[in-house]
């Protein structure tokens, strides 16, 4: 016995139907290609007016985040002008980046040391053109950033000191009341150079720190540096004591440079 197959009418809805949904998927594919070309059209588009080089060295001297290792019971230890330099100011200064002058490039110096300290100073302290403050790392004290900026522009002619404000001198007084706190806490180390203290009669050894500032030394004293102990060992010793036991040193480390400048003179015209 044969079944006999009967086929349903295709009505025109059903065509139409059916040709919508073949064209459908390539429709799709034609649109998705479409726009990507688009998008590469736009990102084809206008360079970004910044060079990269100089993006690049925006975001890397950009303001240090706070940091969350730095243990407030542990005393700063001050950078030196050259720590700060190598640290800090190389970015942009080693190359020339973002228009800044070149280390030891008496030309690209110049003009600026014409301006004089206490003005490169500020510029340092608060950012001046694409320069940030105290050149992205907030951490840096007006001390430091002092010495970097003397560091930089020395090397490029100037002679300027790493001073924020012009030194006080002691008083007769206070010089007496300071070598009484250095006999008691200062001269077993200095009067003889153990454990590597700078001898008070030393001038070569006493020369490099006086450069560096009373605030430097202050600094160092109080907080203990050099290899030796915070207030000469004696932690009940007053930070206005200690300050003036500096005073008294420098003042006879100031007495041992001249007289050895003078015979070093007196030598040379032999």
């Amino acid at each position: 016995m044969s079944d006999l197959h009967q086929m349903t009418k295709t009505t025109p809805k059903d065509f139409i139907a059916a040709t919508l949904g073949g064209l459908f998927a390539p429709g799709l594919t034609i649109f998705m290609i479409v726009m990507l070309f688009l998008g590469f059209q736009k990102n084809m588009g206008q360079p970004d007016p910044t060079p990269i080089a100089e993006k690049v060295v925006l975001e890397r001297i950009q303001p240090f985040g706070q940091s969350l290792a730095v243990d407030p019971n542990v005393p700063k230890i001050e950078l030196t002008g050259e720590q700060v330099y190598n640290e800090i100011c190389a970015g942009c200064h080693a190359s020339g980046a973002l228009g800044s002058p070149k280390f030891k490039e008496k030309a690209d110096w110049s003009k600026r040391i014409a301006q004089s300290y206490p003005t490169l100073l500020d510029h340092a302290i608060k950012g001046f053109n694409k320069m940030p403050a105290r050149g992205g790392n907030p951490d840096l004290s007006d001390l430091e950033v002092a010495r970097g900026v003397v560091y930089m522009t020395n090397a490029a002619g100037a002679n300027f000191e790493a001073v924020l404000k012009k030194e006080v001198e002691p008083t007769t007084d206070e010089l007496a009341r300071g070598k009484t706190v250095y006999v008691d806490n200062c001269a077993y180390c200095h009067d003889t150079g153990v454990t590597g203290a700078q001898k008070l009669t030393d001038a070569k050894a006493w020369t490099p720190l006086i450069k560096e500032g009373k605030e430097y030394l202050y600094n160092a004293a109080i907080n203990g540096s050099f290899g030796g102990p915070a207030k000469g060992g004696n932690l009940k010793l007053s930070d206005a004591d200690t300050r003036l036991a500096v005073d008294y040193m420098v003042a006879q480390a100031k007495t041992a440079i001249a007289a050895a400048d003078k015979a070093s003179k007196q030598a040379a015209a032999k």
